[in-house]
Parts: structure tokens; C-alpha cells; sequence
């Protein structure tokens, strides 16, 4: 069968019912054959035929490619395709170039050579030599249906494989980190000689050749530690391949299909994960317990020094024209007048509350940190006051009416609460135009059937009123005494009709 009628006839027994397997053995192919189009739409099938077409477009440049492949053993697909384009101005798609390749390696078995770095294992390092420090991020679902990124910063002794890990939900900054130094200090119970890290900008400014300047943070956190601090490339196992697997280690096994709640939560069961699993197995390479292991190195540790404590994290933040913040996606609002008197603010958060505090220090508001993406979290203090001016407009109105249309205003605020002051207004003018009493016979109307509408008291009032200022006209009476008002109707002979109808 040629391609499009097995994919026909694939697509045919799916639907039917069969199995890739009893597909496979009713059309007489093999199963891989019957994967490859199991879920390919017709357009995706035609897509992959043009592109066949395409690889067979490039058989003309056949022996040119075998040629440099076997000249150059590490050449790559894309250094193929940039080739073509340098020599003989093509226009392949890096895909379809790539296949090609792969088709021509199987074929004539040209493998490509490829440049292997050599490992050796490392030595183990004494007690109490070595701390790793390294950084990874993961996204969990949370309570809110929605997705957080957690930020994990992990800690391994050494020779010990004794881990430690903290986390939290928004990045690291100089002031994290060093709190985090802090409290693994506290957990294992002491400081070892060196510490491990990424050349990360969170703690150092700049290389300067060797002579590294590290950031303000930091640099009181190394004087106080007094630890040796070496910076290390990223993706270098041999520095720091052990605390990389221990990254990967927390992710898989500690954060994966874990739901997030809060940060603090989260910590408190990294701790509990830590005991019961992390530091309680059997490592795979030493074939001994960590935790087991530390109870000896924990004695070569030196003694905690007297740290200044670190001062909560504060970031700051540009207050927005309509008066909210910017936090994890989320707007947060601050009081009607921040903006104009506060354009920056400062925000901290602790035990999921975010607290916004002027520059100086001082409290403005605060809110619980939502889950969600895209929110606005609003504090109804924050709102303009719109009820006040509307009821004392509403109780202006009920005293002009003589205090006897309060539960008709409130109504129409209940059926039109947008717009009640529009209605109030027209109600108004229509007193001052009828008077209070005639508005009061058209709210009596309206009551008598349930119709809450000025526009329906305008429309009575037009009809079975008259506006202020404006006399009824009053009919003319004529006196029936009066002789002037009486016409005498004159009298004429009967001949003097005959002459003008002719004669009888």
C-alpha cells in the first residue's frame, strides 16, 4: 500500500474501534507504523508528505552532503543547512535538512563524532570541609486552581550528603539568600570552612579578574561567617555536581504533584521531608545514612558566630494611576490620594500577608496574598464613598416632597441603582416646575402600579398638570340677562323666497 492509503486505512479501523495492535495485524504492518499515524490529523499527515517531497528535492545535493560528513565526522545538521544556503543559496528548512541527514547517517553509517569529557571521581572532602549551595524553580498547582512558581534554595554538606533546603515564592534576592545561609547554619548547627556557589548576580557584582566584588548582602554575610566563599562555573560537576543531583533530587521527589499553599507551609514540610526522607536514606553512593553520617561531621563544624539579624525583605513598588500596586501578577489597591502623595511604596510579605508601607516606614495597608494570576484584590475602604452624597441627595429630596416619598426614592435606588441620581435629578426639576403636591400625586400614580420611573411622573405630570407661574385659561360665561348679547333674527315675506326658487 503506498503512504496516504495505510494512513487512510489506520485512521479507518481507529475509528472503528481496533486497537494499534489489531490494526497493526489486520493491515499486516508493524505497530511502530501504525504509532506514527495513530493521532496525526490529515492536515499534519499532508504537512509531513510535502515535506518528504522536500527531503527528495535535496537528493541533488546528495553527494556533496555524504562528502562533507565524512570530511568533517562532527559536522552538525544545522552547520548542513547553513551550508547549502552559503554555497548554493537554498531555502530548506532546518527540519527537513535535519531528517535528511539522519537518513544519510543510518545509511552509509557515518556516526557522528562527538567530543566526550572525561570525569574522574572526586575525593572525598574532610569533615566539616564543605557546604554546596545551588538554585532551582518549579511550578506547583496551588489552593486557588491556579499555578505558583516556588524558588528553591538547597544546601549539601559534602562528605555528610546532609541536605537542607529553603523555599519561597518569588526570587531570591542578596537578603533571601543570606537569611537562608542563616537558617541552615542554625539547622545543622554550625559553619564549615568553605562555601560553594553559581557565579550568581545575587552575589557578586563583578569578577574583576579574580578579585571578586561581592554584593553589599553578601559581603557582610562572608565577613561575619567568616567562610571561604568560591564561585564556581554553572553546569560544573566537577565543583558542585553533587548539590545539582540534590536540586533535582528536591524536585522530584519533595515538589512534584505537590500543592502549594503558602511559603510557610511549604518550609515547615521540606523540614518534615528532610527528616523522614532526605537525610533518612541510604545514599546510593556512600551506601550509608546522612543523617547518621552528620551526627560525626557535625563535631568538625565550627560554632555559630554572632550574626546581626537580617532585616525582612522589603521591595519597593510604583503605586499605578488608579491607585494599585503590581504584586506576583496580581493588583493590590492602596487608598484613594497614595498615588498623588505616595508614588512609591515599599512591600513586604510575611505568613501571607503583604504589608505596603510609605519609604519611611509607615503602615498604609495591607492584604492577603492571593494564589490567583490576574486578580484585583481591592479593600472596600479604598473605594470612593459614591453611598454618602447619593443619601444625602435621596433625604434633600424626601424634605422638599414634605418627608412623604422616602420609600418611593428608595425604590428607584433599588431598581436603578445606576442610575438613581439621574432620577433623583429630573424629580427635582419636575418640583420645581409642578410644585411638591402635584409630584406627590404623580408618586401615587406610580406607586398604585409598581412603575419606579421619573420619566413616568414627567409623562403624568405633562398630561394633569399645570407648571407653576401658569394660570388655567377660564372659560368665557355670557350673561343671559344682557340684552346686547341677543340677536334679533330679521323676518322676510314668503313671496320673497318664491322669487328667488321660482314660482310654486
Amino acid at each position: 500500500m503506498k503512504g496516504y492509503d495505510v494512513y487512510s486505512k489506520i485512521q479507518q479501523l481507529r475509528e472503528a474501534g481496533l486497537s494499534q495492535r489489531q490494526t497493526a495485524q489486520q493491515l499486516g504492518i508493524h505497530r511502530k507504523t501504525v504509532k506514527r499515524y495513530w493521532k496525526i490529523k490529515a492536515e499534519a499527515y499532508e504537512a509531513r508528505r510535502k515535506g518528504s517531497r522536500r527531503m527528495q528535492q535535496l537528493d541533488e545535493y546528495r553527494e556533496r552532503i555524504i562528502g562533507w560528513l565524512r570530511e568533517y565526522p562532527t559536522l552538525t545538521a544545522a552547520q548542513v543547512s547553513d551550508w547549502l544556503k552559503e554555497h548554493y543559496q537554498t531555502d530548506f528548512k532546518d527540519r527537513t535538512v535535519s531528517r535528511y541527514v539522519k537518513r544519510l547517517r543510518e545509511e552509509y553509517g557515518l556516526k557522528k563524532a562527538v567530543h566526550r569529557r572525561e570525569y574522574e571521581a572526586a575525593p572525598e572532602l574532610p569533615m566539616g570541609q564543605q557546604l554546596q549551595v545551588d538554585f532551582g524553580q518549579m511550578t506547583l498547582r496551588n489552593a486557588a486552581q491556579g499555578h505558583t512558581k516556588v524558588y528553591v534554595a538547597a544546601f549539601f554538606l559534602a562528605r555528610s550528603r546532609y541536605r537542607y533546603a529553603y523555599l519561597q515564592s518569588r526570587p531570591f534576592t542578596s537578603a533571601d539568600l543570606v537569611r537562608a545561609c542563616h537558617d541552615c547554619f542554625a539547622y545543622m548547627g554550625g559553619v564549615p570552612e568553605e562555601m560553594v556557589f553559581d557565579q550568581d548576580s545575587i552575589l557578586c557584582v563583578s569578577e574583576n579578574a579574580g578579585d571578586i566584588i561581592f554584593t553589599y548582602e553578601f559581603e557582610k554575610f562572608r565577613q561575619e561567617s567568616k567562610a571561604a566563599i568560591y564561585l564556581c562555573r554553572k553546569a560544573d560537576p566537577e565543583s558542585k555536581g553533587k548539590i545539582e543531583n540534590t536540586v533535582k533530587y528536591i524536585k522530584g521527589n519533595f515538589l512534584e504533584n505537590r500543592l502549594y499553599v503558602d511559603d510557610e507551609s511549604l518550609n515547615r514540610d521540606c523540614l518534615a521531608w528532610l527528616a523522614r526522607t532526605a537525610n533518612a536514606k541510604v545514599h546510593g553512593t556512600t551506601k550509608m545514612v546522612p543523617a547518621e553520617v552528620f551526627v560525626e561531621e557535625q563535631k568538625f563544624l565550627r560554632p555559630l558566630p554572632a550574626i546581626s539579624p537580617v532585616e525582612p525583605q522589603r521591595i519597593c513598588r510604583a503605586v499605578r494611576k488608579d491607585n494599585t500596586i503590581l504584586y506576583n501578577s496580581n493588583r493590590y489597591s492602596v487608598p484613594l490620594g497614595t498615588y498623588t502623595t505616595q508614588p512609591e511604596v515599599k512591600i513586604e510579605v510575611m505568613r501571607g500577608v503583604l504589608y505596603i508601607r510609605t519609604l519611611s516606614g509607615e503602615s498604609i495597608c495591607a492584604h492577603h496574598v492571593s494564589l490567583g494570576k490576574g486578580q484585583l484584590i481591592q479593600n472596600r475602604n479604598h473605594l470612593r464613598d459614591r453611598t454618602t452624597a447619593l443619601d444625602k441627595q435621596m433625604e434633600d429630596l424626601n424634605t422638599d416632597l414634605n418627608g412623604k416619598a422616602l420609600a418611593f426614592l428608595k425604590s428607584i435606588c433599588k431598581q436603578k441603582p445606576r442610575y438613581a441620581r439621574d432620577q433623583f435629578g429630573l424629580i427635582r426639576s419636575l418640583v420645581e416646575r409642578y410644585g411638591a403636591e402635584a409630584v406627590l400625586q404623580a408618586i401615587a400614580f406610580c406607586e398604585s402600579g409598581k412603575l419606579y420611573s421619573a420619566n413616568i411622573m414627567r409623562d403624568y405630570l405633562e398630561r394633569m398638570a399645570v407648571p407653576l407661574g401658569r394660570e388655567e385659561p377660564i372659560p368665557t360665561v355670557v350673561p343671559v340677562d344682557d340684552p346686547k348679547y341677543h340677536v334679533t333674527t330679521q323676518k322676510r315675506e314668503l313671496s320673497a323666497y318664491a322669487k328667488v326658487g321660482g314660482s310654486v
